[in-house]
């Protein structure tokens, strides 16, 4: 590591120390004084500030190896929430590749470099990554929503779901949380699928109103249902309960590739 990144390092450092300590206000500025000469003595006089947060910027391209990397807009972009570690992150790439999803974006419309795995799926992000899951072109969907409660952006697709009858209860709260029944639901629908009658082998599922879709989600291996630390199943599914966007993309790459 060059002396200039450890000078900057230091620069760092010692502002976060004055900041974080409710002494700073007491600081000897004596000793402030000298310890910036001591760091200035380290510094190349002929590269500026600018040459120093490339070298920072370098080291973080070094480690943005390690977490996915997607094209977004023409734009690679690291998502530092999507580690290569992580059970979900083949998952979120295989649905970044196919601009099913981006991530989330900031208010100029950039990407932010998150992707949220962990947070709830909403129902109007549900139909999105449905249809964009099935090939579906939202444009050539025509009519309305079967409910107002829902994002501008994500109309075309609410518009989808209605045309084709995805089975969104009408006035449903659209930004809301989506349930894992209801993700697995709409991509079974978005993808034409003949679901026959069945009944799941989870115990929490089989009066589910989507019990067919469960059962025939678990009979393809798109769904395997909840595990023990040691691997094995508990024999339920929670199709009550909320999903996350890494459990979403998960259902989704698995509907592409085995509907």
């Amino acid at each position: 590591m060059s002396s200039r990144f450890l000078a900057l390092a230091s620069i760092f450092a010692l502002a976060f120390s004055i900041v974080a300590s409710p002494a700073s206000a007491f600081i000897d500025t004596e000793r402030l004084e000298e310890q910036l000469k001591d760091i200035q003595g380290e510094l190349d006089p002929a590269a500026g500030i600018e040459n120093l947060l490339g070298d920072l910027e370098k080291a973080a391209q070094g480690e943005a190896q390690n977490y996915l990397q997607a094209t977004i807009e023409g734009e690679v972009v690291t998502m530092w929430d999507v580690p290569k570690s992580a059970w979900f992150y083949g998952h979120v790439l295989a649905l970044m590749e196919l601009n099913i999803v981006s991530g989330y974006k900031n208010a100029a419309g950039e990407p932010t470099g998150a992707y949220g795995p962990a947070d709830n799926v909403t129902r109007e992000q549900a139909l999105k990554i449905a249809v964009n899951s099935a090939g579906i072109v939202a444009a050539n969907c025509e009519g309305e929503p079967v409910s107002s409660k829902v994002s501008e952006w994500a109309r075309p697709f609410a518009i989808c779901a209605a045309s084709l009858n995805f089975g969104v209860k009408a006035g449903a709260d659209l930004k809301a949380p989506a349930t894992r029944a209801e993700v697995l639901h709409y991509l079974l629908r978005a993808f034409a699928a003949e679901v026959p009658d069945g009944t799941p082998p989870f115990d929490d599922s089989k009066k589910h109103m989507y019990k067919n879709d469960i059962a025939y989600a678990y009979a393809l291996g798109i769904i395997s249902g909840d595990k023990n630390e040691d691997g094995s199943l508990k024999g339920t599914f929670r199709p009550e309960a909320n999903v996350n966007r890494a459990e979403t993309a998960k259902m989704a790459k698995l509907a592409i590739e085995l509907l």
